[in-house]
């Protein structure tokens, strides 16, 4: 057990002005390898990253169309390239999942990802994101399998990356605890002018509810993935969210017209999904009523745009895809 529970949430940031607890985070990660993720001009991952970065980046994700049926695989790095398959105007997205892990007093434990993840470093996100891998790629030297297969597929692939990333283990979070809840579709560049890297997902929305102490139990950050991790009630999460920059604002004071209260970045689609979807879903199981999957896939931000003149088959092809038709 990682001592008493938190109660609040803590920023080391001078424009925090909102009031938060001022109890130390669950977890921090212990110092790691501190190098600087860069890329070469023209877009060829170099030695500077972490070797399990750089590993990870030949991950084969799943790509598919807007409607989230199969059409091939790609590289985790080429699906992230800004003029890679999924990034250009037109392309496909790619599969993904989203995990809200809760403790028994409807608590959402958050991560924070380390400044050396390629993808949205230093972002504060929901319990685990990840993407569940085509059958028979490899992880991390080990053979994957059923992680194609819809929402159980992500299931399996939320409970391993929940070990990889947090240290949570299995055993912690059966499979007859996760609920699919939906699907979101969104889009999102890294932030700055120039970026070379960027997310679009259909991405699959699970919840989860276990004990705290069970999960603090095997609680161990992962420093090449995780920095923090902590708890959150409901309305601290809303106020958290709220007073955030918006990436796609980053250079100016007041974002959308709403003042920033804080610094600290959050990842596009837990901003997103906090914005628009989660609410409803987190009261309800405050309140004891089901929650039910809707059998949709919701439309975020970006996804409008990326379904525009979208010519899926020859994108892939472009990009030396496989595809089935």
């Amino acid at each position: 057990m990682l001592g008493a529970a938190l109660l609040g949430l803590t920023f080391s940031c001078t424009s925090l002005t909102a009031t938060y607890a001022t109890q130390a985070p669950i977890q921090r990660a212990a110092s790691g390898r501190r190098q600087r993720s860069c890329v070469s001009a023209s877009g060829a991952l170099d030695g500077s990253y972490d070797a399990a970065q750089l590993a990870m980046m030949e991950e084969m994700c799943i790509v598919v169309d807007f409607d989230d049926t199969f059409l091939g695989e790609g590289t985790k790095k080429d699906v992230h390239l800004i003029d890679g398959v999924c990034m250009v105007p037109g392309g496909p997205p790619h599969r993904a999942f989203s995990v809200f892990l809760f403790d028994e007093n409807w608590n959402l434990l958050m991560q924070k990802r380390c400044r050396d993840k390629i993808l949205f470093p230093e972002h504060w996100a929901n319990t685990c994101c990840s993407h569940p891998l085509a059958d028979n790629a490899m992880f991390l030297g080990s053979p994957i399998h059923g992680e194609a297969d819809g929402a159980g597929g992500a299931i399996r692939a939320a409970r391993r990356k929940l070990g990889q990333e947090l240290g949570i283990d299995a055993d912690a979070v059966p499979e007859e605890s996760f609920t699919f809840l939906t699907k979101v579709h969104y889009k999102a560049p890294l932030p700055g002018p120039m970026p070379r890297w960027g997310e679009h997902e259909v991405d699959y929305i699970l919840l989860c509810q276990r004990p705290r102490a069970e999960i603090e139990a095997t609680l161990r950050l992962n420093p090449n993935e995780v920095v923090e991790a902590r708890w959150l009630t409901q309305e601290e999460c809303r106020e958290f969210v709220d007073g955030a920059p918006h990436p796609e604002d980053a250079t100016r004071p007041q974002w959308l017209g709403e003042t920033v209260r804080h610094s600290e970045l959050i990842s596009p689609w837990f901003g997103a999904i906090a914005r628009e979807l989660l609410h409803p879903w987190w009261s309800a199981l405050k309140r004891g009523d089901t929650v039910s999957p809707d059998g949709v896939i919701h439309r975020l931000a970006g996804s409008q745009e990326a379904m525009e003149g979208a010519r899926t088959p020859f994108m892939l092809a472009r990009a030396g895809a496989e595809v089935t038709t």
